[in-house]
């Protein structure tokens, strides 16, 4: 599956399973649109600034199957949003329904993405500086037939991004950040203390902001904060600050 802007230390990519900075997906009424396939425009590239440009085409779903076997998709729906409500509502059972994802592994569980008919494409700009990328959303060539939600992703390592704060004087370690908790603050923060790299998202008018961590054997492995859009929006604009404090 297509990914966004990775943070780097070094050689070392600190995006694990995370999806980047900047990545469109699309929800509709029937089923939920990825990217599997794009294009990337390199734009402008200065000792100061980098600009690049990447479409991405909405042209895959995930299916599940048991042990290569399609799961029916009717019965798996139902399962899957009861599971859903009960992982998201009860924070304090996070080990239990974590414990119960690692198990689908044993069980031969898998999800893979398959490439179906495009839904159309988002276009997302990435100016990018020394400390901030500016982030600008083209959402003119997506189809917007039952469309209910509009995601933009914001991701990198769960494993190093592990300590979450924000304006209103929240500090958050691991499981205690949520798996998908609103941010009422004004700017949420991500933290890796190892490599001292952190990003900053804010909230941003006519968006709802989400933040996230997740860490599961063989299965997830993300942290970091998601724009969620009304489908009738056209373009959207917001800023990543990322910093780096030494460890010397």
């Amino acid at each position: 599956m297509q990914k966004g802007l990775i943070l780097m230390n070094g050689s070392t990519e600190l995006i694990e399973e995370g999806a980047g900075f900047g990545v469109p997906i699309a929800k509709y009424k029937d089923k939920t649109y990825f990217s599997m396939n794009a294009q990337v425009y390199l734009q402008r590239f200065t000792e100061e600034n980098l600009v690049l440009k990447k479409i991405f085409f909405l042209d895959a779903i995930s299916k599940k199957q048991v042990r290569g076997v399609n799961v029916n998709e009717g019965f798996y729906s139902i399962a899957h949003d009861v599971f859903e409500r009960s992982y998201l509502n009860r924070q304090g059972m996070r080990p239990v329904f974590d414990w119960m994802m690692e198990l689908r592994k044993t069980l031969g569980v898998q999800t893979q993405f398959v490439k179906v008919q495009s839904r159309g494409s988002i276009v997302v700009t990435y100016n990018c500086f020394p400390n901030q990328i500016r982030i600008h959303v083209d959402l003119y060539g997506l189809n917007r037939d039952l469309c209910q939600e509009i995601l933009m992703l914001n991701e990198q390592g769960a494993r190093h991004f592990r300590t979450y704060r924000d304006s209103d004087g929240n500090h958050l370690r691991n499981r205690q950040i949520g798996a998908w908790t609103q941010i009422t603050a004004a700017k949420g923060t991500f933290s890796d203390t190892e490599s001292g790299f952190s990003f900053s998202l804010e909230n941003v008018k006519d968006a709802s902001l989400v933040r996230g961590w997740e860490l599961v054997k063989d299965r997830f492995c993300w942290a970091g904060m998601t724009y969620a859009l009304n489908p009738k929006t056209t373009h959207f604009d917001y800023m990543i600050s990322v910093s780096r404090k030494s460890n010397v």
